[in-house]
């Protein structure tokens, strides 16, 4: 896993000029006002990640268009405004072959994008993209560079097979595309962009995910739940029953009267449905289910899963249709799957905050009309807050207005 260290954004609907530098952990919860601009913090990331698996183009119009993309007060100038999008992670990927037991490990990743979204046309492009990571491939550390313009790419790459800083012409065609989307058979290129592809985003919506669905090859839960019968049955196939025996054992914990969870199978539409066993009940159908359990069903599985993939994992507002006393468990659900996944949430739950280290909470709010966001670990006086206080009492106390640079 790829824990992002800082994400830099500028210029991108609430966040203004200059950027805002964020710091991460593999643990972090966005908390702040309605509005204050947590789920622009989320946006920004899927933006990236729609850019790099397809181009700047599609990444836009997902969002709605430029007007969308662009902050309010931005948007009104004539003059062109970039949006700017940093990415810098630490750990390492290794890779090995039986021949060449040493491997090759692409550490310290350091990419950005920015784009001009007011071209005449109204497509955007890419003005400047840089990818810089370390190689190492057992006999010493190199630099490995992309670097690319509106009308140039140039890579060196240190690998021997891949040494090269030749220039390519970027053709017109794909001036609203990455490099990184491209790839050029270039190993830390490509390992970079697998990382960003397996980014997941949730915004569970429990009548959603109580739906029963047909079984396609690779089912993934999909950011509202869709898919989560299949994909019990997947983990149920893949892992034994015993897999969703402790999932249950976990619920019953948590949910009274809970007993076990089921995936069946309708043989007249062939679709996947949830069963759930609650005391004294043989089993109920997922309408009759209650919007929190389904939601901590899904979220229990979204942890299973993260523990799996290895990746980013973002979830809006966890604590919907959740009792405030299970705050402290779903909390040590999360950093539990943060040793393998990286894990953002965005909630307005102070609960949740009680159960956290500072630097696993960001502060979130406006400044002149532009977002800002701070981890409260960066609060001069936090350490003797703390000794009277807890991070949820002074959330909601309005303790950290007015820290937020």
């Amino acid at each position: 896993m790829l824990v992002i260290t800082a994400v830099e954004i500028e210029g991108f609907k609430s966040f203004g000029s200059p950027g805002v530098v964020v710091k991460l952990s593999p643990l972090n919860f966005i908390v702040g006002p309605n509005a204050s601009g947590k789920t622009n913090f989320v946006s920004a990331l899927r933006f990236l990640q729609n850019a790099v698996r397809q181009d700047v183009e599609f990444a836009v119009n997902e969002l709605g268009g430029t007007a969308e993309v662009r902050h309010k007060a931005q948007r009104q100038r004539m003059a062109g405004k970039h949006l700017r999008l940093c990415i810098r992670t630490d750990d390492e990927i290794t890779l090995s072959a039986p021949d060449d037991p040493l491997g090759v490990a692409v550490r310290n990743f350091d990419y950005t994008l920015v784009i001009d979204l007011r071209t005449g046309d109204d497509i955007p492009v890419i003005l400047e993209e840089s990818l810089r990571a370390d190689v190492d491939t057992g006999k010493g550390v190199k630099p490995y560079r992309l670097e690319r313009n509106t009308e140039t790419a140039t890579i060196y790459d240190p690998l021997p097979s891949n040494k090269s800083e030749d220039a390519v012409a970027v053709p017109e065609q794909e001036s609203s595309r990455p490099a990184l989307a491209v790839g050029f058979f270039s190993l830390p290129c490509v390992l970079f962009k697998r990382q960003i592809e397996a980014w997941t985003f949730f915004n569970i919506s429990p009548h959603v995910a109580r739906q029963p669905y047909r079984a396609i090859p690779e089912a993934k839960l999909g950011p509202y739940g869709e898919n989560l019968a299949v994909v019990l049955h997947e983990l149920e196939k893949r892992n034994g029953k015993k897999h969703l025996s402790a999932l249950a054992v976990g619920l019953r914990s948590i949910i009274p009267g809970f007993q076990d969870v089921r995936a069946v199978r309708d043989g007249l539409e062939n679709k996947w449905a949830l069963r759930i066993v609650e005391e004294k009940i043989k089993a109920l159908s997922p309408g009759s289910v209650s919007d929190g359990t389904i939601r901590l069903l899904t979220l229990m599985v979204i942890a299973q899963l993260g523990v799996e993939r290895r990746a980013l994992i973002a979830i809006e507002e966890p604590e919907n249709g959740v009792h405030p006393h299970l705050s402290e468990h779903l909390v040590d659900v999360f950093r539990e799957t943060s040793h393998k996944s990286q894990i953002i949430a965005t909630t307005h739950n102070p609960a949740f905050l009680d159960h956290l280290a500072p630097a696993e909470v960001l502060l979130c709010g406006k400044k002149d009309g532009f977002t800002r966001i701070q981890s409260a670990e960066d609060v001069a006086q936090i350490a003797s807050f703390q000794k009277h206080f807890t991070l949820g009492e002074l959330w909601t106390q309005g303790t950290f207005d007015g820290f937020l640079e």
